[in-house]
């Protein structure tokens, strides 16, 4: 698990099907001193997370699949926290 911050929402007019009903947002992954590490990249949401909230997020595909309930799920990160 990993901190990150929400910069923003995707809108997808066309995504894979394992996919409808879920939020993308899109994160940009922090380290420890909540400085911006890397390049910022799409997740799963499902907990409501909005632009400027502090989650913390997995990046484990198997975990992924298992929420999205497919094995043929194309995302690999997800929400899994909010951080107050």
């Amino acid at each position: 698990m990993q901190s990150a911050i929400v910069i923003g929402n995707a809108t997808a007019t066309v995504k894979h099907s394992s996919l409808d009903g879920w939020r993308l947002i899109v994160l940009q992954p922090l380290d420890i001193e909540d400085k911006p590490d890397g390049f910022p990249f799409l997740a799963i949401d499902n907990l409501g997370a909005g632009k400027g909230d502090n989650v913390f997020f997995t990046s484990d595909g198997k975990y992924v699949r298992q929420l999205v309930g497919r094995d043929d799920c194309p995302i690999r990160f997800a929400v899994q926290g909010m951080i107050d």
